[in-house]
């Protein structure tokens, strides 16, 4: 196995259209409510933001670049995961039935190969609460929290 070339993976079928899935994670005041906490105006390619992992006044926060928005089919965004930056799909497919099978991947890590794989596995974890929760918010109108509650 090629660890540099080793990746953070998450996938789920989302019953909404791509554009319903693709604004709730483009959107600050819809992805706040389950994933990061922001307090931008949406995402624009080629621009900055600032996401929060938390709503107090000492929330941790880590900044993002936008590479790429294609609506509704592709976002891409950079980064900083640990000391590195890595680079962040989500891709919408649109299914037979107008759902949307999402994918969310994670690549670039560098280091040495246990660091690396410690990485990858942290983020497909936190890819995999990530998408559950989208899921519950989109389909459900349900906030679950875990970003909030993660241990």
């Amino acid at each position: 196995m090629n660890i540099e070339a080793l990746t953070a993976k998450a996938k789920i079928l989302i019953r909404r259209t791509p554009s319903d899935v693709f604004t709730a994670f483009v959107d600050a005041s819809a992805m706040s409510k389950f994933w990061f906490t922001r307090k931008d105006n949406g995402l624009v390619e080629g621009e900055s933001v600032t996401w929060f992992i938390g709503n107090g006044a000492d929330a941790t926060s880590f900044d993002i670049f936008v590479k790429e928005l294609n609506f509704p089919n592709k976002l891409v965004v950079e980064w900083e995961n640990g000391d590195e930056h890595t680079q962040v799909t989500w891709i919408f497919e649109e299914t037979k039935l107008g759902d949307t099978v999402l994918t969310i991947e994670e690549t670039g890590f560098t280091g040495s190969s246990d660091g690396i794989l410690e990485r990858a596995l942290d983020s497909t974890g936190g890819f995999n609460q990530v998408i559950v929760a989208a899921k519950a918010f989109i389909e459900y109108d349900i906030a679950l929290n875990l970003v909030a509650d993660h241990a």
